[in-house]
């Protein structure tokens, strides 16, 4: 199909915009993910979200609400948990994530909810958004741009430095889980675009890719968000035009700009 037969179809307007926001601006949170060093948490998220949707259903209530709202408490309790006690956050995801699978079997062993059914939350559609999803998504790019831009310094000493943050007076510990509590909003947001087994796809490959060419703070954050837009955006028109599985492409493209920038930094 022609690119511009498809601008004319309202679903694929929809994800069009959405891939562009997702892409480049919910993907500078992959860089938190990165320079926390805290892969663990988006495991950590997903399996709060399989808990929420299986609350969801066991309730008779709409599984993805609950899956989401689950994440979003996940990620409102990773820092100050940490924090608490004194516990790298990783291992406190890494508790959660064990602790959330654990409890969602057992509600599917008391209630008798198929498993399937909250799986089935797992396998998102960036041509599935409805209106109210593109507002979200959008909503929550310009609130993550916004706080790039207003807090740039006190992130870059946070990523960096983050003692000689704290001597400075920056707000640290408040910073920080105020940017773990965006990365697992944008988690929910890439279930529902991409599908939660394809996660890393639009928040952690175009941070990795950005990582190995980027010189400074501000190359690493506009590296970022342009190759979050090229696999989001790229991925979604070839796989329109060729048709093939809009976030596998995507996926694969993510990979192919990792690569590739893993072989530039080998060779330069």
């Amino acid at each position: 199909m022609e690119i511009l037969e498809l601008l004319k179809i309202s679903i694929f307007q929809r994800a069009l915009i959405a891939s562009l926001f997702a892409g480049g601006l919910i993907s500078l949170l992959g860089n938190v993910i990165v320079m926390f060093n805290i892969t663990t948490i988006r495991f950590a998220l997903m399996h709060f979200g399989l808990l929420g949707g299986a609350i969801g259903l066991a309730l008779g209530a709409n599984p993805l609400t609950f899956a989401l709202f689950a994440i979003a408490l996940g990620s409102l309790l990773f820092g100050p948990l940490s924090d608490k006690f004194k516990v790298d956050t990783g291992l406190i995801g890494a508790f959660f994530m064990t602790g959330s699978m654990a409890l969602a079997f057992l509600i599917f062993y008391k209630t008798g909810v198929p498993a399937l059914d909250v799986f089935g939350l797992f396998t998102g559609s960036i041509l599935t958004l409805t209106r109210l999803d593109l507002y979200f998504v959008m909503i929550l790019s310009i609130i993550i741009l916004l706080v790039f831009i207003v807090f740039y310094r006190e992130i870059q000493l946070i990523f960096y430095d983050p003692e000689q943050a704290q001597w400075l007076g920056v707000p640290v510990k408040r910073l920080r889980n105020s940017l773990l509590f965006l990365t697992g909003l944008s988690v929910g947001v890439a279930m529902k675009v991409v599908g939660a087994l394809l996660i890393d796809s639009m928040i952690l490959l175009p941070a990795m890719a950005a990582a190995g060419l980027a010189k400074n703070f501000k190359q690493m954050l506009i590296l970022t968000s342009v190759f979050g837009i090229i696999s989001s955006t790229g991925g979604l028109l070839f796989s329109m035009v060729y048709d093939s599985p809009t976030g596998v492409t995507i996926t694969l493209i993510g990979v192919l700009l990792l690569m590739t920038s893993l072989l530039i930094k080998r060779k330069f």
